[in-house]
Formats: structure tokens, sequence, C-alpha cells
């Protein structure tokens, strides 16, 4: 599915399941090394503990988006490695390649760990993701001023509301155009 099939307004689970297909798709690796690149690389995005990680890899074993195999390990403990099967790498590629939805606390989490897949994998895909996802933004700031005119003066409550989600998303294009300016990643 390419953005323009993805509607703007679908919402997206927050969950860490696509960012752990994603990492998947540079190869296999077991749970402590999926384990460090969070706690190292992602721990602003994702703090995971061990056992949420292992029950977040079961359940994407259960839905046939991985396959884990027993190996040995130099410690001589028995590993689980995981693999994307075709499913998996379906759904990674989906994630990476098409903008979050327009809401604050999805854009929080999943742009960050897109980028850092991206960076990682395919870092010429970098600003096409970021123009789509600026367009998300601008397309839901769109609505929500428009769901803000149709809210009657006497519904203060309701406008409240709308105005808070409207300034959080002004907040966050702001946001975006700053850090994004140069129309990719520094990184140092």
């Amino acid at each position: 599915m390419n953005s323009s099939s993805r509607s703007s307004t679908q919402v997206r689970s927050v969950t860490p399941e696509n960012l752990l297909l994603a990492l998947l798709l540079e190869g296999a690796k077991d749970g402590y090394q999926l384990n460090r690149i969070l706690k190292q690389d992602l721990n602003q995005i994702w703090r995971l503990s061990q056992s949420q990680l292992y029950a977040t890899l079961k359940r994407l074993e259960i839905r046939g988006w991985i396959c884990g195999t027993q190996t040995a390990s130099r410690r001589g403990l028995p590993r689980r490695v995981f693999e994307l099967t075709e499913a998996g790498k379906k759904q990674a590629e989906d994630w990476l390649m098409n903008p979050s939805p327009c809401s604050v606390q999805v854009v929080r989490l999943d742009l960050p760990a897109r980028l850092y897949v991206l960076y990682r994998t395919r870092p010429e895909a970098i600003s096409g993701i970021l123009a789509d996802q600026r367009r998300v933004l601008q397309e839901g700031l769109r609505r929500l001023e428009n769901q803000l005119n149709l809210i009657p003066d006497h519904q203060p409550f309701n406008r409240m509301a709308c105005e808070i989600r409207l300034n959080q998303i002004q907040t966050l294009l702001e946001w975006f155009d700053k850090t994004f300016s140069n129309g990719g990643i520094v990184v140092q």
C-alpha cells in the first residue's frame, strides 16, 4: 500500500510491534539484540521490559509475522532467533513507507522509530517519507480548523477540546518544519 492509498484519518495502533518487525528487516535477531537496540538507541521512544519484549515477540509469532528458531549461543544457553515471514515483511514495509496518521501521540512514537530504521536500511527514502508525513499533518490541521468552525459557541467544552488538538498539531508542524528544514536528518 502506498501513501496515497492509506487514509490520512486511518488510526494506527501505537504499539512497538511494527518497530520490532522493521528492525528484523535488517536480518534475524534474538531478543537480547532487539532489547539492546531499544535500550541504547530508542529508549526515549519505547521502554519495554524484557518480559514485555518477549510477550510482543510471541504475539508477532502467533500472527504469523515472525518465526522464532531455537539456536545454541556462545554461552551454551539456547536462544531464540526471530526472522520475518513474508507477511511480516509486508507489514514492516507498509509501516515504514507510509505516513503516520495525524495524531500527536502516534507521530511522537512512530516517526522517530520509522526514521531510525529508514536511516539504517534505506536513507534515500527519508525525504519522501518526510514530505508525505508533512502532507498528512497539514491535512489533519485543515480538518481540525474546519471542525472547529462547525462547533457552535454554546458548546465551549467541545470547542476547547478541538482547540487543544488544533494547537498540538500546529506545534507538531512547527517542530517538524524546524527539525527537517534541510529535507533530511542530521545525525552527529
